[in-house]
């Protein structure tokens, strides 16, 4: 474990508090609240999405930091929270997961402030269709490039070193267009403000993308 890993991982939900007080934690509840089935919480993190699960819910939540995963575990060993969750050491990109995911099983994929991080965008949003019953959901909620050209040229200036600063996170990621362009269709989806530029969505993956 590196140093700051081990620190990124400390001051992670101190960090967040106020924005899940304030913004975030509505999204999440009204996301993953009405979830049941199978479901893959593709950055699980800290766990900051546990309680919002339902009893109806079977979760398996990846992240491949060790450190972010290590307060998942405690918040599970402390915390008696309705859903039936398993956290893996994995990232998106993992082979093992195809062992574990059969094609066309999950009623859902929870990502929440995560598809800024991901290496490859596209490669795991093939891992979705892949993964997805035709019916399924992708739940997404997360920060996106700005509208006006302003922002969107100090977000682009500011990206590599804020990638360093917080775990390879982008700020000029466009992820509600990508999410289109990749085959997902949404349902129901919400901008808002809150410092940077905020998507929310319930998407399904369209017939014939798979």
């Amino acid at each position: 474990m590196s140093l700051y890993n081990k620190i990124f991982a400390h001051i992670y939900d101190p960090f967040m508090a106020a924005a899940e007080r304030k913004v975030l934690g509505r999204w999440r509840r009204e996301l993953i609240g009405p979830l049941q089935g199978k479901i893959l919480e593709v950055g699980a993190g800290t766990g900051v999405n546990f309680p919002y699960y339902s009893k109806e819910a079977e979760v398996l939540a990846i992240d491949p930091s060790e450190e972010m995963l290590a307060f998942a575990k405690r918040k599970l060993e402390r915390e008696n929270f309705p859903a039936r969750i398993e956290v893996q050491a994995l990232g998106i990109g993992d082979a093992s997961l195809d062992e574990q995911i059969a094609p066309h099983s999950l009623d859902a994929i929870v990502s929440t402030l995560v598809l800024c991080t991901i290496p490859d965008p596209k490669a795991a949003f093939e891992r979705f269709h892949q993964w997805l019953k035709p019916d399924g959901k992708l739940l997404a909620l997360e920060h996106i490039h700005g509208e006006k050209p302003l922002r969107r040229k100090v977000e682009q200036l500011l990206t590599p070193v804020w990638k360093v600063l917080a775990e390879g996170c982008h700020l000029n990621r466009d992820t509600d267009r990508y999410l289109r362009e990749a085959g997902f269709r949404p349902l129901s989806e919400k901008y808002f403000h809150l410092g940077l530029r905020w998507y929310a969505a319930e998407l399904q993956p369209m017939p014939g993308e798979a």
